[in-house]
């Protein structure tokens, strides 16, 4: 019987030549110790994804700022692309990558 809880591949971003993603979720806290020294109240807040796409070939409709991720499961909120970096060298190929933050509940100002 083939598995199934593993997949092969990318299937987040959009493009023939994806070489990798890769997105961390993360969420800030606030700890309140009581008055025995153990932690007594806990509040998360503040969520957010950052993440990263390498690739080669044509580099997606991205550029530094506010914009789109490209990766199918970052909707909604504000994204911010901060960075997007290009290469070219003379022995192999055109290569691209970019990296952002996707703030779920943020509007932009």
């Amino acid at each position: 019987m083939p598995a199934t809880d593993v997949t092969f591949g990318i299937s987040r971003v959009q493009g023939a030549l994806i070489e990798s993603n890769e997105e961390t979720a993360k969420i800030e806290k606030k700890e309140l110790k009581g008055s025995t020294g153990n932690t007594a109240r806990v509040k998360a807040y503040d969520p957010k994804t950052s993440f990263s796409v390498k690739g080669h070939g044509t580099l997606p409709a991205v550029s530094p700022g506010f914009g789109a991720s490209g990766l199918s499961d970052l909707a909604g909120g504000l994204t911010l692309i901060e960075e997007v970096k290009t290469s070219e060298k003379n022995d192999d190929f055109n290569a691209w990558e970019y990296s952002g933050i996707n703030y779920p509940s943020a509007q932009q100002v």
